[in-house]
């Protein structure tokens, strides 16, 4: 049966999870999501089944590009080849339909994360025409017994923070961690921290023990108001580490409070970008 190139409509989502699990297996730090996380992070990645691509033997997914959109962005959520069938050329068949219906749908631009270890898949996205934007750190992080503010910290609903991000954080987070994913994301946490009335820190969490993003208010900083979110937040979801994915190298502020609670780099991945 000859392999088929095809949009992911009406394809098994067991059968993504499937591929995804395989193709990830050998990363640097495997990705093996259950299937109800796969399904979350599809959901809150606002998943187009229209505008992503797999290469199909059958029931069977071989190689996937699952793309995401918003406003005039597309998003590459997550791509890979299983591992007995890399090397064919899948992924190269894929991206072309993916961009080519990207295209037809009106998008300007398509962005996701390589990791920079992965110069098999770097090489393959830069003679595709992608160009490296920025380059993130990922860190872990073990929850200390860490001196807490005397701030109120309350949790709040992420409309109740949403309007005031700018004014708090100091760099753009990656497309994964933006506002509208956030509000996308049904089990999204957000604790809020108020001096009286004021807002001056949010953290906004998935149960997972990720952080979609913290910010303290500049001149608020050093009062261990980030430092209170974490543990709380660490505290409510019942986690004793917490992950920070894809913080901007040129947030040497953020960079430099998570190293001090004793964050662990784990990976670096690059930003890219095409525009069309």
């Amino acid at each position: 049966m000859p392999i088929e190139i095809r949009d992911t409509q009406n394809i098994d989502r067991q059968a993504l999870h499937a591929a995804m699990l395989d193709a990830f297996s050998d990363y640097d730090i495997p990705l093996q999501p259950t299937l109800d996380q796969f399904n979350a992070m599809l959901a809150q990645r606002q998943f187009d089944p229209a505008l992503s691509s797999v290469a199909m033997d059958g029931d069977q997914v071989l190689a996937f590009w699952l793309i995401g959109t918003d406003d005039h962005r597309a998003h590459l959520i997550a791509s890979g080849t299983r591992i007995a069938h890399r090397g064919k050329g899948l992924a190269k068949k894929i991206a072309a339909r993916a961009e080519a219906e990207i295209i037809k749908a009106g998008y300007k631009l398509i962005q996701f994360e390589c990791l920079t270890s992965n110069q098999r898949a770097l090489d393959l996205y830069l003679k595709q025409g992608h160009e490296i934007e920025r380059e993130f750190d990922c860190f872990s992080m073990e929850i200390g017994d860490w001196a807490e503010s005397d701030c109120h910290i309350k949790q709040v609903d992420w409309d109740i923070v949403a309007p005031h991000t700018d004014k708090l954080r100091d760099v753009m987070p990656s497309w994964q961690n933006e506002d509208f994913a956030i509000a996308a994301a049904p089990e999204a946490i957000c604790l809020a921290a108020y001096q009286e009335t004021q807002l001056v820190g949010y953290i906004a969490t998935a149960p997972s023990d990720a952080v979609y993003q913290l910010a303290v208010a500049p001149t608020c900083r050093h009062q261990h108001i980030g430092q209170t979110l974490i543990k709380r937040a660490a505290h409510l979801i019942g986690k004793p580490t917490m992950a920070f994915i894809n913080i901007d190298k040129a947030a040497e502020e953020t960079i430099g409070f998570l190293t001090h609670l004793g964050a662990r780099k784990t990976v670096s991945q690059y930003e890219l970008i095409k525009r069309f």
